[in-house]
């Protein structure tokens, strides 16, 4: 039996760097991982503008103006944002340009027009103006050549506009990761099944399906497959191509039914490590197959959905190249509820808010999984200690939905 970190990191280095690519339109890139360095294929702003409604002077030509001593300029015309008008500048003239236009050659600041008598013919300027001030160089906002976008970040909106104002449609983005699951146990029921007398549903199946879907991973398959090691290698066989990485839950332990650990070995897998020193999800596995990782977690609901989180995440945020899927620890006081002595590093589950981590004294056996419902996060609860309230305890957030 290893520790968690030692299993983590077995696991992280195990699994290669995901390199398959995608063009897609860029709304579609939405949420996706770039795959390639995006340079910006020319200036921007790729001509100077302005910043405000205003008048485009030389600054030279306002030194001592005041409310008390304005200086008079010809207006020369006017622009607006998405006009062209070729204006040559001479001293004394200005040009009404709106917030957005285009301040023509020659004039080197915008003078607002508040600080002006909004002239149409001529204009009385009020203030000195500064080089540059109210004026958007060339360039400005990023050069030509500049990498705005590296490879391995996830593109969120600002990403997407950013492209948009490039003129870039399309976009390298990594293929979605895709995540198969194997539900064990010859009590699973389809969800199109009745239960019948002893029949449960696979409840993990799902919540673990719907947590990947959120974070843009495929889920090809979600298989059920009784506790049979000739039909569990037929449908593993049959199945890993579609994916990159399968789950199983179930059939673990030391139970008469308990075939997966000499199944996978039979067939040839290579055993990362199968034990881990943690509660609830003690005989969490993980082998190679195929040049695949099969990650096994426990049958028990809410086990399996605590090995998922604390083993699956690394891996993704591993082949992805995005370290926000993996799990950060976070220190918060606790100030309601209890946890008794563990005997084994445990994970309890817990809610925690803007006045510290609650602990509510309800069911936390690991075969129950809805009190998920009622947390958002799980307290790392040392071996051999006890928590009370005052005492400070590291978090880890369940991933939530995007």
């Amino acid at each position: 039996m290893i520790e968690l970190e030692e299993a983590v990191s077995l696991l992280v280095n195990s699994v290669k760097i995901e390199t398959k690519t995608e063009k897609l339109d860029i709304l579609s890139a939405y949420g996706r991982i770039c795959a390639e360095n995006v340079t910006a294929p020319f200036p921007v702003p790729h001509f100077p503008k302005s910043g405000m409604d205003g008048y485009a002077v030389r600054s030279q030509d306002t030194k001592g103006a005041s409310r008390e001593t304005p200086i008079q300029f010809q207006v020369a015309g006017e622009i607006c944002a998405g006009d062209y008008l070729f204006i040559k500048s001479k001293p004394c003239t200005a040009v009404r340009v709106m917030t957005g236009a285009v301040v023509p050659e020659g004039y080197d600041c915008v003078i607002r027009q508040e600080d002006t008598d909004y002239g149409q013919e001529q204009a009385e300027i009020y203030v000195e103006g500064r080089p540059w001030q109210n004026y958007c160089r060339i360039g400005e906002d990023f050069q030509a050549g500049t990498c705005m976008i590296p490879r391995r970040v996830r593109l969120g909106a600002g990403h997407i506009g950013v492209l948009a104002s490039m003129g870039i449609r399309e976009i390298a983005v990594l293929k979605e990761p895709r995540v198969g699951i194997i539900s064990t146990g010859n009590e699973l029921v389809p969800l199109t099944s009745p239960l019948g007398e002893v029949g449960v549903y696979p409840s993990s199946a799902y919540a673990i399906a719907a947590q990947l879907k959120a974070q843009g991973v495929q889920v090809p398959f979600m298989e059920i497959c009784p506790d049979d090691a000739r039909v569990f290698s037929r449908m593993l066989d049959e199945r890993i191509s579609q994916a990159d990485v399968i789950i199983t839950t179930g059939a673990l332990s030391v139970g008469k039914k308990d075939f997966l650990p000499e199944a996978l070995e039979t067939m040839g897998a290579e055993r990362l490590f199968h034990g881990v020193n943690m509660r609830p999800g003690t005989p969490v596995m993980a082998n190679r197959y195929k040049e695949k990782l099969i990650l096994s977690l426990s049958g028990y609901p809410f086990a399996a959905m605590v090995n998922f989180q604390l083993f699956f995440w690394p891996v993704m945020a591993r082949m992805v190249g995005d370290d926000s899927l993996s799990w950060k620890k976070i220190r918060r006081m606790v100030v309601e509820g209890n946890a008794n002595a563990a005997k084994r590093r445990r994970f309890v589950q817990a809610f925690s808010d803007e006045m510290g981590v609650h602990i509510f004294d309800r069911n936390h056996h690991s075969s129950v999984l809805s009190e998920m419902l009622r947390s958002n996060c799980i307290i790392d609860q040392k071996q051999g200690s006890v928590i009370s309230p005052g005492d400070m305890v590291d978090i880890l957030y369940w991933k939530q939905d995007r």
